[in-house]
Parts: C-alpha cells; sequence; structure tokens
C-alpha cells in the first residue's frame, strides 16, 4: 500500500500531509519533551496507528478508510492515553461538523484521563487552541467542544442502560477487559451504522 501497488488500498498521500502538519502545530504538554511539537516526539508506532487509521483509504472511494476498528494494545507507560487523546485531537480537526466522539471506560476518572489529556494538549498549543484571539476550544469538565464545527467530544463510564441513542463518529473503549459486559461497545458500534468513516 506504502508503494502504490495495492489494487484495492492505498495510503492518502494529501492526508497524511494533513496529519503531519498538524502534528507540527501541536505542543507537547509536559514530560522529558514538554514544549516540542508532537511531530517530533511521535514514535514508531504512534506513526503507524495514525497512518493506518486516517490515512489508509480504498483506492476507489479516498473518503473511505480502510480500517473501521484500531485496536491499540501495549504495556503500560508507553503513552497509550496520551496517543488516544492525540487521535481525537486530530479527529476534532479533520473530522464532519457536528461530529460526536466518545470514550467509554469502567469508571468515570478512567474516561476523564483523555480528557485531560486532550485539554492540556490543546492549552499548550496556541496555534490550535486559538485563531485572532478567540478561543476556538470550550474544555469542560463534561465536554470538549471544537466551537468552529460544533465538535463534541464526551468521557462517559460503564452503565448498562445509558449509551443507547447515542451516535459516535468516533469512540474509544478503555480497559475492555475490566467491562462487566459488551454493552457499552455494542450499544456505540450499533449508533455508528450510518457513518462512513
Amino acid at each position: 500500500m506504502c508503494e502504490s501497488k495495492n489494487k484495492k488500498y492505498e495510503i492518502n498521500k494529501k492526508k497524511l500531509k494533513q496529519l503531519e502538519n498538524i502534528l507540527k502545530l501541536l505542543v507537547m504538554p509536559k514530560g522529558l519533551k514538554a514544549g516540542q511539537t508532537l511531530y517530533e516526539c511521535t514514535t514508531g508506532y504512534q506513526w503507524l496507528f495514525y497512518t493506518a487509521i486516517f490515512c489508509t483509504v480504498f483506492r476507489d472511494n479516498p473518503k473511505k478508510r480502510r480500517y473501521e476498528t484500531g485496536v491499540l494494545e501495549i504495556c503500560r507507560k508507553n503513552f497509550k492515553t496520551f496517543t488516544i487523546a492525540t487521535i481525537f485531537i486530530l479527529l476534532f480537526l479533520t473530522e464532519l461538523k457536528f461530529s460526536k466522539f466518545y470514550s467509554v471506560a469502567p469508571d468515570g476518572a478512567l474516561s476523564r484521563e483523555i480528557r485531560d489529556a486532550i485539554g492540556e494538549t490543546i492549552r499548550s498549543s496556541p496555534l490550535v487552541y486559538e485563531f485572532s484571539g478567540v478561543k476556538r476550544f470550550k474544555v469542560l469538565k463534561d465536554y470538549i467542544m471544537f466551537l468552529p464545527k460544533r465538535i463534541q467530544y464526551i468521557p462517559l463510564s460503564y452503565s448498562t442502560s445509558r449509551m443507547d441513542g447515542r451516535l459516535p463518529n468516533t469512540f474509544m473503549a478503555d480497559e475492555v477487559g475490566a467491562l462487566p459486559t459488551n454493552y457499552a461497545i455494542e450499544a456505540m458500534r450499533s449508533g455508528q451504522l450510518k457513518i462512513l468513516n
């Protein structure tokens, strides 16, 4: 696919360039590489994950992504939460108007870790956070909204009844093995039936 030899799929080079440009605007909020751009800090597995998810498309329909599910299974303290937060930020800046994003975890504290990572990153990235002195993101306890496109991200904790009726463009399930049932995942997936990606 990377060499454009696959008959069914290809790498959308325009989309890849867009991701690279966004990562050059985002700034690492804390840690050993605080102040550097995410472009400089992104590791090999993260590049593979971002490229596979966002840039691998059908040749006959470049707007349709090949992969609808990305599974990140990696040992502790390898920036899983930060990687997922970065994916949500990329989605804020590239998805369609009025999109909805959710994270689902066994408890609210886990789900809010992603919200915190998103908030810290965008607040550390002035070229993304503001435009001509006007804030582009609303970061609240219960949600984050990208104001120009009215795109909203909501962290959810596990429930057996409150997830039906949601229409997520994207959702992330964290600590799936600790969820008592697969209800949350099935409810989120069923809400995506009429969404292209």
